[in-house]
């Protein structure tokens, strides 16, 4: 199949969309490739990445997942999941709680029949804790291994101002395991936990509204202000055919950001 080139802004939006999106973020994906007869994985022959936004950033081209491959729900701190998938995926305002502010260390679980690198959280309620500590966590098949100190991307899920896009984007883990410990946490997928110690209740949790999950390549740390990262290589870069929609991705949100890609679906 024969590349198709693109070349537009990223958007005003980090990843998949800025706002609670009941498109499920199509509208402005980069390039979705076609699924009938059947559904085709996305390769990319090359790319251009020109951060426009005013500050360093760290950027990429990252691939949706469909909702149909992951669930997602609450953690506590002692390590009890409750399923609460749709709340997740659907476009409803602020029916996800990030943190149960009753709760240090809980916060919620995804988990995918696939492994992913990137998750796009919009949250619609700040919440108010006090020194909210983030923790990263996948199972490697003996212990929950924090990734925060890794992450390329690593947006706070509590404060600020909202609704706002928080984004975390990690190195995909080599021993990732399926399952882990924890009361009714799924057995089969590949987990991660999302979660924040607190030393302070606060008064209001942190609400999300919708989550996406996906993965990241062409992974680039602290481009300068109106610099380009050129991503060509003598082989394409293959997504996995779980992969529905393709996204640029940049730590800051600016419509002036720009990518050019040639992409073909195989």
């Amino acid at each position: 199949m024969r590349y198709e080139n693109l070349s537009r802004s990223a958007g005003l939006k980090k990843w998949v969309t800025a706002a609670v999106a009941a498109d499920y973020g199509d509208s402005q994906a980069l390039w979705v490739p076609p699924r009938v007869p059947f559904a085709l994985g996305i390769a990319v022959g090359s790319a251009s990445l020109h951060n426009r936004s005013g500050a360093a950033v760290s950027c990429g081209l990252g691939a949706r997942f469909p909702v149909g491959i992951w669930q997602a729900g609450t953690v506590t701190a002692a390590g009890v999941y409750t399923a609460d998938t749709a709340d997740a995926q659907d476009a409803d305002t602020g029916d996800l709680v990030l943190h149960d502010r009753t709760d240090s260390g809980s916060g919620i679980l995804i988990g995918s029949e696939v492994p992913f690198n990137i998750v796009d959280i919009i949250q619609s309620v700040a919440g108010d804790q006090t020194t909210p500590v983030l923790l990263v966590e996948y199972w490697n098949g003996a212990a929950w291994t924090d990734l925060v100190a890794v992450c390329l991307i690593a947006d706070a899920l509590n404060g600020g101002s909202v609704p706002r896009e928080n984004v975390i984007c990690f190195p995909q883990p080599s021993d990732w395991a399926v399952g882990g410990t924890g009361t009714g946490v799924p057995s089969t997928t590949y987990n991660l936990r999302l979660r924040q110690t607190t030393s302070g209740a606060g008064t209001a949790n942190p609400l999300a509204s919708q989550a996406f999950i996906g993965h990241a390549k062409m992974l680039l740390e602290a481009l300068g202000d109106n610099g380009v990262s050129a991503l060509i290589r003598d082989h394409e870069y293959i997504f996995p055919r779980s992969c529905e929609a393709l996204f640029p991705l940049f730590s800051v949100a600016n419509r002036g950001n720009a990518v050019e890609a040639d992409v073909r679906a195989y």
